[in-house]
């Protein structure tokens, strides 16, 4: 219900009453006057057996009467001239101001709306912008480096470069980032794994930004970058050795030590299953390929080296309860 309809109905309630309470002393006015009249009347027919009453005096008290009625009369107009007034000012108070400017309040809250609107699509265009604006500027950075990347000599190691030169890598300095390893990888399609980065990183000798990268993990080793490489980098062999240095150091996704506590438990990174089987015999290879499970006796042995080589403590694998800690 509106504010208008609310304050209708009490203004009609409180007019209803005051014509309830008029009519009602009306009544009593005029039973009032009848009861005068009647007792005027026995009074002359009383004194007309006693004595004879003159017209004049008959007419006085008429008036009188009549005085008296219409004093009474004005007497409930004055009473319910201020009870209807009180019943308005009531129902004003009952009404919070709010309420009464209601209409008033929904324009505002419309225009409110509109300017909110209005500034949101303004928001979001200068966001897109931006978000074009930056991808425009990291296409054009050749240096993969971003304006708060900011490296010093004592962020350098150069023991770190050298180790991919003393492990037969030493193409790692032939790579003169091109960006064809990057655009046909297809890890990098889908993860954060930046390859010409990590390369690059390499050869500055940047150590700790290469071995805490997690996106180091995310290659599979696929081969099509190194394939690719018009300057015969052995980019896979660098990312390998990479991730060797990251592993000493602390750093390797759960994923692969779950792939070599397998290693461990069953002596292959992949355990062999029906479904396997099914697909090695149907392109016309053996059901077990010639590994461990082939040779399950081999088993032993494979626990034995990964023991020598402390590779169960690189993972973090215990050998008592068989299970990574």
């Amino acid at each position: 219900m509106s504010v208008l309809d609310t304050l209708k109905s009490l203004i009609g309630r409180a007019n209803k009453d005051i014509e309830e309470n008029l009519s009602k002393e009306a009544e009593s006015v005029e039973e009032a006057a009848d009861a005068i009249q009647t007792s005027s009347e026995e009074e002359i027919e009383t004194k007309s057996d006693s004595e004879t009453i003159s017209e004049e005096e008959v007419a006085e008290e008429v008036a009188e009467t009549e005085e008296e009625v219409a004093e009474e009369v004005a007497e409930a107009e004055e009473v319910a001239e201020p009870v209807e007034e009180e019943a308005v000012e009531e129902a004003v108070e009952e009404v919070p101001e709010e309420e009464v400017s209601l209409d008033n309040a929904e324009e505002s809250i419309d225009d409110k709306l509109s300017e909110d609107e209005e500034s949101l699509e303004v928001a979001i265009e200068e966001v897109a912008e931006e978000e074009a604006s930056e991808e425009n500027e990291e296409s054009d950075n050749m240096t993969l480096l971003k304006e708060n990347d900011i490296y010093s000599m004592d962020d350098i190691d150069k023991e770190f470069t050298q180790k991919f030169v003393d492990a037969g890598i030493e193409t790692v300095d032939h790579c003169f980032q091109c960006g064809t390893c990057g655009g046909g990888c297809p890890s990098g399609r889908r993860t954060p794994y930046r390859v010409r980065q990590i390369v690059r990183k390499c050869l500055l000798g940047l150590r700790e930004e290469v071995v805490s990268d997690p996106a180091l993990w995310m290659c599979t080793t696929c081969y099509t970058c190194q394939e690719r490489c018009p300057r015969s980098v052995k980019i896979v062999d660098i990312i390998k050795m990479a991730r060797n240095e990251a592993a000493k150091a602390g750093y390797m996704a759960d994923a692969h030590k779950a792939t070599g506590s397998f290693v461990i438990k069953f002596g292959h990174g992949v355990p062999i299953n029906d479904k396997t089987k099914e697909l090695r015999k149907a392109i016309g290879l053996d059901e077990l390929p010639p590994t461990v499970h082939s040779f399950p006796e081999a088993l032993e042995e494979v626990q034995k080296i990964c023991a020598a080589c402390e590779f169960d403590k690189l993972i973090g694998f215990n050998m008592e309860t068989g299970e990574l800690e």
